[in-house]
């Protein structure tokens, strides 16, 4: 990817300017464009290039938009790079492969580089329709029906007799043709959901998450893989491990209760282990690959810049808050703080200085209260004022 690519995706003002538009935003980048006039060509050329992907999919997340555009990209310009005599075509194709291919598999080749591993090439052979309108979750059955599930804090139960009970008052046929064919949960912002599997392994998904997994598990492993985040609470099977794939690491288990943490446009994917024991490594590491073995009231940091773990220990009960509308925290950053809120709330918030960012608080927030209120706490707490701009947007002052 071209160095002015790579800085402006991995700037989340700009991607929220290109997906999440609003005046401040627009205004900022009017006065970069003016400061920066040499700039201007690739800022206005990737901007278009990246609104392509805003047809009508409502429920892919910015964020895997970003992460997927990156993956694209990045495997046609290897391409390019071996075959120079094809460099005018692909310069024009690695943006409309981008298009095309959420078009026809609604976001599913973010996974392209694992395309070995078995899981993957089910998902690639499997055509989707992301849906158009409804802002609840939303499950994509194996069989390609769409269906919004309403609720902001939504259930679905996969049981063992092959239907699916929806919210726990309606009931769904499970029966596919394709056995390897995959179901897709998708949590937008200001949603959550729990998730029982066929093999009674429970999942809840947190706000800004998808869940990629079939009907049924077969053969000798019972494999998942997950944006953003989830708490999972795994069914004992010594002869199946259960593996929590996503795009950078994946997680092997038997049965446990853990944590995990990795949304696109976050640096680092954390895992937190409750109880029991998990096994962490990377997509590609192969049989002599290295392998991490967590212990309970364990975290493990993996860095996507640097392809590095780091240990801790920790009270794991914090982590996991959360599933009940809960976060609690201990000098931690103010905006890591309010990235968990605006996902939860599905709002927008920024800063009017980036200092503020790295404002330190402690204390407990009860999300079943009203943003309202939920704003107003973390005014006292971080001594700031937080300004309400429009109904979904505020910005952080002194």
């Amino acid at each position: 990817m071209a160095f002015y690519d790579q800085k402006y995706i991995e700037n989340p003002m700009f991607t929220d300017w290109v997906f999440r538009p609003n005046p401040m935003l627009d205004r900022h980048w009017e006065k970069y464009l003016l400061d920066h006039p040499e700039e201007e060509a690739q800022i206005v050329e990737l901007k278009s290039r990246l609104l392509e992907l805003k047809y009508s999919d409502e429920t892919l997340l910015p964020e895997e938009k970003i992460e997927i555009a990156e993956h694209v990209i990045d495997r046609i310009e290897y391409e390019d790079e071996t075959k120079k005599r094809r460099t005018i075509i692909l310069s024009f194709m690695k943006y409309a492969a981008v298009a095309v291919i959420f078009a026809v598999i609604g976001g599913l080749v973010v996974y392209l580089k694992s395309a070995n591993e078995s899981v993957y090439k089910q998902m690639a052979g499997q055509i989707v329709q992301i849906p158009s309108e409804g802002k609840g979750p939303v499950l994509i059955t194996a069989s390609g029906e769409n269906l919004n599930l309403k609720k902001t804090s939504s259930s679905v139960d996969y049981t063992q007799t092959g239907t699916v009970v929806l919210n726990n008052d309606s009931v769904l046929k499970t029966a596919v043709e394709d056995s390897k064919a995959m179901n897709q949960l998708i949590i937008p912002y200001g949603n959550q959901s729990k998730l029982t599997l066929a093999d009674n392994t429970v999942v809840w998904l947190n706000a800004g998450s998808r869940l990629i997994y079939p009907t049924e598990f077969k053969g000798k492993t019972r494999e998942v893989l997950l944006f953003g985040e989830a708490y999972f609470e795994v069914a004992k099977n010594v002869e199946k491990p259960f593996v929590v794939k996503t795009s950078d690491i994946q997680i092997k288990v038997l049965g446990t209760h853990f944590n995990v943490s990795a949304y696109a446009e976050d640096k680092v994917i954390q895992t937190v282990l409750q109880e029991g024991s998990v096994e962490l490594s990377k997509n590609d590491a192969g049989i002599f690959g290295e392998r991490i073995i967590m212990k309970p009231n364990q975290m493990a940091l993996f860095s996507k810049t640097t392809s590095e773990t780091a240990l801790s220990d920790v009270d794991a009960n914090y982590y996991i808050l959360w599933t009940k509308g809960l976060l609690s925290f201990d000098e931690v950053d103010f905006d890591k703080i309010l990235k968990k809120v605006e996902r939860f709330y599905n709002i927008s918030v920024d800063f009017s200085e980036p200092t503020f960012r790295a404002i330190r608080i402690s204390g407990k927030l009860d999300l079943k209260g009203t943003r309202e209120e939920v704003l107003e706490y973390l005014e006292k707490v971080s001594s700031t004022k937080i300004k309400k701009l429009n109904e979904n947007q505020y910005i952080v002052n002194k």
